[in-house]
């Protein structure tokens, strides 16, 4: 089990966190179960709105503190896990009185949309009677033994090397690849993380730094405390130290001294690759069914999972690209299939530009 904080970007507020947690345009397909905890408004999904609106209420009382009221926790099986309800509930009050937030407003659902069955947790930090705002101190090392205390209990898979190494995963990019089965951004900079790291040991300054991250369409920025990598085209960004502890603050200033913007931008034409929308399975790139997709009208409107479910019943290119991305994902969970040993699955050239 993995138990961490996380945070949803442009999810700023009770509502929008909510509605992630409990959302599923397909049912059974994202959420699997969801309760509510300590809100008078009920306890399903059916009360959802109500108690989004008393929490939003909750909060309101509070205009001490200016940061925001609510915590969101991720806990993480190992794969092919899936502990029963009565379990699951056991887990989120366990977690909560570790935290300090027994009696606070929770939200809570999970889901089933990646290979590690998984929970989100919302925590209102405003009590819902005092209306004081509780930030848990040192919640990492709290997170971490609560873990290993209800491995125990439940008897549940123990995961190894659990601790700050093993959380640097965006669970929101894995989420949209589950959903799309396109490639995020935090995909595309795990794939080429060797060769950013490559330009990071040979720079010796951060102009160097610059031009080697403008080779990939990639662009080093300061955000907060850190630095994240944005992308030049479509400005999406990902926390440089999630990619590898080697791109924090601390590391890249320790190498390079305060940090310096770049001074001018890479040409495109001179970029190696880029990111771009790519399916997850490598050898649909070229698929027919694919080009047909992102030249058509259907690709500026439908993800890759959603057109191929639904051309497949009337288009053979579809129903064979859909077969195939199937059998990826079989593959890479070690399930090899009758298809998938007739097609070999080769790894993206990281030399060429970025179809």
């Amino acid at each position: 089990m993995i138990a961490k904080k996380t945070a949803l970007k442009r999810s700023w507020g009770a509502k929008a966190l909510a509605n992630y947690i409990a959302g599923a345009k397909v049912k059974g397909e994202k959420l699997d179960q969801f309760w509510l905890t300590n809100c008078n408004a009920g306890d399903g999904i059916e009360d959802l709105d109500t108690a989004i609106a008393e929490i939003r209420a909750t909060q309101a009382l509070n205009q001490r503190s200016k940061a925001d009221p609510n915590y969101h926790l991720v806990v993480s099986f190992a794969e092919g896990e899936k502990p029963d309800i009565d379990v699951l509930k056991d887990i989120e009050q366990e977690f909560a009185k570790a935290l300090g937030l027994k009696d606070h407003q929770r939200v809570v659902g999970t889901h089933i949309n990646t290979e590690n069955f998984h929970m989100h947790i919302q925590f209102n930090l405003v009590h819902p009677e005092t209306f004081r705002m509780h930030t848990p101190f040192r919640d990492f090392q709290i997170l971490q033994e609560t873990a290993a205390e209800l491995e125990k209990k439940h008897g549940l898979q123990v995961v190894q090397g659990r601790g700050k190494d093993n959380e640097r995963d965006n669970q929101k990019a894995l989420d949209k690849e589950a959903n799309t089965w396109e490639q995020s951004f935090s995909g595309y900079l795990k794939e080429y993380k060797g060769e950013l790291l490559k330009i990071r040991d040979r720079a010796t300054s951060w102009e160097e730094f610059h031009e080697g991250l403008a080779d990939y369409g990639i662009e080093l920025r300061n955000r907060g405390a850190g630095f994240v990598f944005r992308n030049m085209d479509k400005g999406v960004m990902e926390k440089a130290s999630t990619v590898d502890r080697r791109f924090s603050r601390k590391n890249l200033e320790m190498r390079y001294g305060s940090y310096k913007r770049p001074l001018r931008t890479r040409p495109e034409k001179r970029q190696k690759t880029r990111y771009c929308r790519r399916p997850l399975d490598p050898r649909l790139e070229n698929h027919p069914a694919w080009k047909s997709m992102i030249q058509g009208v259907l690709g500026k409107k439908l993800s890759w999972r959603q057109y191929l479910e639904l051309q497949a019943g009337v288009d053979a290119e579809a129903r064979e690209a859909l077969e195939l991305q199937k059998s990826y994902f079989q593959i890479i969970r070690g399930q090899e299939t009758t298809m998938a040993r007739n097609r070999q699955i080769r790894a993206r050239m990281s030399n060429n530009l970025a179809r």
